[in-house]
């Protein structure tokens, strides 16, 4: 048995189970850059509805992150896993967000950290345009008027020790960032 195992299908359901917990009791639910809908089913909103630019993977609605075909203020949740990273204009879309979210509506981002173990992810893929780390995802969300409600400390990718994972020393290397904003 190998030291440290991929397994890359932890991640995706710890993603799973924080969208399921971020949606709870609340109305309508956002999820930009959905892909193939994997959380869809995880979402406990009244409504969901996914957006993505590649129609091959069949949104709900084929649109772009920096141009919602929504009104102002009519979602509660906004979920964005993986996905501000391959925006052109990540301020551009952050704005989007706060148009469409309701006063006190919340946003759940997730994006590969460059200051730690997600060095790799971040600039291995080539259609990721921008390279977030903690502070410089944060200030993006301030700066277009959000308030940084919380940090999430996430799994890392690697199965590690237990006690590892829950270390404080460990969340700024964690492989990815996960924020949840105010609006």
């Amino acid at each position: 048995m190998p030291l440290l195992r991929i397994e890359p299908h932890r991640f995706r359901h710890y993603k799973a189970e924080l969208v399921e917990a971020f949606t709870r009791h609340v109305g309508r639910v956002l999820e930009i850059g959905c892909g193939l809908r994997l959380y869809e089913s995880y979402c406990r909103g009244l409504e969901y509805v996914g957006v993505d630019v590649d129609a091959s993977v069949r949104p709900n609605i084929l649109a772009d992150a920096v141009k919602l075909p929504f009104r102002d203020s009519c979602f509660e949740i906004i979920i964005m896993l993986d996905s501000l990273e391959h925006v052109a204009d990540a301020d551009a879309a952050v704005r989007e967000c706060v148009r469409v979210l309701k006063d006190g509506g919340r946003l759940l981002i997730t994006t590969p950290n460059t200051r730690g173990f997600g060095f790799y992810d971040s600039f291995a893929d080539r259609t990721h345009i921008h390279h977030f780390n903690w502070s410089s995802l944060e200030k993006v969300l301030r700066r277009n008027g959000l308030k940084v409600e919380k940090r999430v400390p996430l799994h890392l990718h690697i199965y590690w020790p237990l006690r590892l994972l829950r270390s404080r020393l460990l969340v700024p290397l964690q492989q990815s960032i996960c924020v949840v904003a105010r609006r």
